[in-house]
């Protein structure tokens, strides 16, 4: 656990990776599942902000199925990921991505949103290039999260995956070993940096937020016309000019598509985040 909370903090401080309640970490051991609680920063996690998990009930939900209603499923697939909780955690609520963490078979995984790894899985042609930088990366299109994003992995992820990137969301790292993440982790930035054509400017040209690039813009700066007034509100705003400067790089910037900005909108876990934040 100690490795866990150390690395997890060491990238949760880094405001060029993760900002506020953003990303996520866990660890596996003995068939247990130790994955980051929805909303806590990694900055300054401690290790009882994570949740232990029946790694064996976890995995069992891929073979479950679902109703098609957004509502009626997510309600369930929150239910069943719940319930996989071990005893003594059911007051803990774990990350909306504990499923995925699951789906890796390797001991560690990190779930980071880089505003420059950004650029690329918010690039019109980020999924064309990443293929080109990264073959044996895994690219997911940008889907519904919660259960239709993990089903969707689940039937593309194999044994020796180790890098997976969401379009709109982030990238996944999966390790033996904390200094593997870092490999990877470092090997993806030193590639991409390579692709732009300077240094970030100082001053960055304005968004539109009712455009969102990802999850978390949603959440923390909302989908109105005006800025809410607080601290994370502003670090996410900034995070998405980067994305949108590093984006033209990678083909041009290409916002969340409307129906999944709606989804974000009204979907319970989300929500909940928000109110951690």
């Amino acid at each position: 656990m100690k490795n866990l909370v150390e690395f997890s903090r060491k990238y949760g401080s880094d405001p060029e990776l993760v900002l506020a309640g953003g990303g996520n970490t866990s660890m596996k051991e003995n068939g247990v599942l130790y994955v980051k609680g929805s909303g806590c920063s990694l900055s300054t996690i401690e290790a009882e902000n994570f949740v232990a998990m029946d790694l064996e009930e976890l995995l069992k939900i891929l073979e479950k199925e679902y109703p098609a209603s957004d509502r009626e499923r997510e309600a369930m697939f929150l239910a069943d990921v719940s319930a996989a909780k071990l005893p003594g955690e059911e007051e803990k609520r774990p990350s909306v991505e504990a499923l995925l963490h699951a789906l890796f078979p390797q001991r560690y995984v990190l779930h980071l949103h880089p505003a420059l790894v950004n650029g690329l899985t918010c690039g019109v042609d980020g999924e064309k290039i990443a293929k080109e930088l990264f073959p044996d990366a895994i690219w997911v299109n940008a889907c519904k999260p919660g259960y239709t994003l993990a089903k969707l992995l689940s039937d593309k992820i194999n044994p020796e995956t180790d890098t997976v990137l969401l379009q709109n969301h982030g990238v996944f790292f999966a390790s033996q070993t904390p200094e593997g993440l870092e490999e990877l982790l470092q090997g993806m930035l030193s590639v991409l940096k390579a692709q732009l054509p300077g240094e970030l400017p100082e001053v960055l040209e304005d968004v539109d937020l009712s455009k969102p690039f990802t999850p978390d813009h949603i959440v923390y700066c909302g989908v109105g016309p005006t800025l809410p007034e607080t601290a994370n509100a502003h670090l996410l705003y900034r995070d998405a000019q980067k994305i949108n400067w590093y984006a033209k790089a990678f083909g041009g910037p290409l916002p969340l598509k409307k129906e999944l900005v709606e989804f974000i909108l009204n979907w319970e876990a989300e929500s909940y985040r928000k109110k951690k934040a």
